[in-house]
């Protein structure tokens, strides 16, 4: 998930771009394939650290640990959510170890700033942050971006309130305010006027906000028919529990991008019941290639995957999938051959944006249940609708893909 994008972000990124080129290194040496894990195990998403690697690590072990007879080795570095830390990261792994793909960027701060790093050095990225600049302003030929287009997440899942629940129509929203954060909430203002909502207030939140009761009290105040979360991970989790003591059962509570199945553990059941969530991934996705991976996943570590395994697994599955494909190891291959592939991943048929390398993929929206309805102590919710429509193409800013 996406973490404050402040002015030491954006010098860092000028910074990066000064500093000396990566040399070859042993990792580099034939018969070994180097991919990172570059992801924060400390910081405000610690959580997700593990979860990426545990879904890395499941998808080389389920590809036999090797791509056309070389071995692939899995490097993993904390990035701490924290840019400065990410862009260090990537060029020691790089310089040290011969790292020539990567995944992680589950903050949107870190992962733009190190795909700086890949466009200069020539190191494929896969990235997972909600920032709309990995595809729009900032695209660059050695990055993709695997989660959904915030445009495509926030239609899907105000889609579905307006056909469900058409005596709603305003919404209160606040939002993370960072580079995702503000993703979300612009396209909340061009969604909902494609869908006839009413916006009548905003507030917007730091990144590891505590206290929600001011946002809340106004929210509230506004009597809107619903209150709308830009935000994610632990604000979103500390959000709502806080709006809970407010006993306003009439405003619905509704996130596109906020809560994924590991952070739903942490809410009360009734806390969670009725909440509409749009989901970049759910473990219940009926699809052969998500039965298996969920299957293997639940065996090996006695736990559902949720948003942050399926990622890796999947980003992970796809660059070994391109690999043989492409006959080929090398990074411009790879590139060339995922912009022409599309395959059956977890979510379905996927495939590469060209222009702009997006992935093209569906998203879901799940309706969380009341604890008399769950089958067992993870069923939280039903997948109730889901969508695909991309960002209109005269909204985004990727004008020109870079050459390799």
């Amino acid at each position: 998930m996406p973490i404050a994008q402040t002015r030491r972000d954006v010098l860092l990124s000028a910074v990066a771009l000064a500093v000396a080129p990566i040399l070859p290194a042993w990792g580099q040496r034939a018969g070994v394939v180097t991919m990172g894990v570059i992801t924060p195990t400390t910081g405000t998403f610690a959580y997700a650290g593990d979860l990426v690697a545990r879904g890395a690590s499941l998808a080389l072990e389920m590809h036999g640990g090797s791509v056309l007879g070389n071995a692939v080795r899995l490097l993993t570095r904390d990035d701490e959510g924290k840019p400065a830390s990410g862009v260090r990261r990537v060029q020691e792994a790089a310089t040290s170890d011969g790292m020539r793909y990567f995944i992680g960027a589950y903050s949107s701060a870190v992962g733009l700033a190190e795909s700086e790093v890949a466009q200069r050095e020539k190191l494929l990225q896969f990235a997972a942050g909600g920032s709309e600049d990995f595809t729009g302003s900032r695209c660059g030929r050695y990055t993709f971006q695997w989660s959904a287009h915030p445009y495509t997440a926030i239609r899907a899942t105000l889609d579905y309130v307006r056909k469900t629940f058409p005596q709603k129509k305003t919404i209160y929203t606040l939002t993370a305010d960072y580079v995702f954060g503000h993703a979300l909430l612009k396209y909340t203002k061009i969604v909902a006027a494609e869908l006839g909502f009413e916006l009548v207030g905003n507030d917007n939140h730091p990144s590891g906000e505590r206290q929600y009761t001011q946002y809340l009290t106004k929210a509230v105040a506004a009597k809107p028919d619903i209150l709308l979360l830009n935000t994610a991970g632990a604000d979103a989790v500390t959000a709502v529990r806080q709006f809970a003591s407010f006993g306003a059962e009439n405003i619905a509570v509704v996130g596109p991008w906020s809560l994924e199945v590991d952070q739903l553990a942490e809410l009360a059941p009734e806390m969670r019941t009725g909440l509409v969530l749009g989901q970049n991934y759910y473990p219940d996705i009926d699809t052969r290639a998500n039965r298996e991976f969920v299957g293997t996943y639940t065996k090996k570590f006695s736990a559902l995957p949720g948003y942050s395994s399926a990622y890796a697994y999947d980003a992970v599955r796809a660059l070994l999938m391109a690999m043989e494909k492409a006959n080929s190891t090398e990074v411009p291959d790879i590139i060339k051959t995922l912009e022409q592939m599309s395959w059956d991943g977890v979510l379905g048929r996927m495939s590469i944006d060209p222009k702009t390398h997006q992935l093209i993929r569906p998203y879901f929206v799940v309706r969380c249940k009341q604890a008399s309805d769950m089958r067992h102590a993870t069923d939280f919710a039903d997948i109730v609708a889901n969508g695909d429509k991309p960002q209109p193409p005269e909204l985004n800013e990727c004008k020109q893909m870079p050459a390799l």
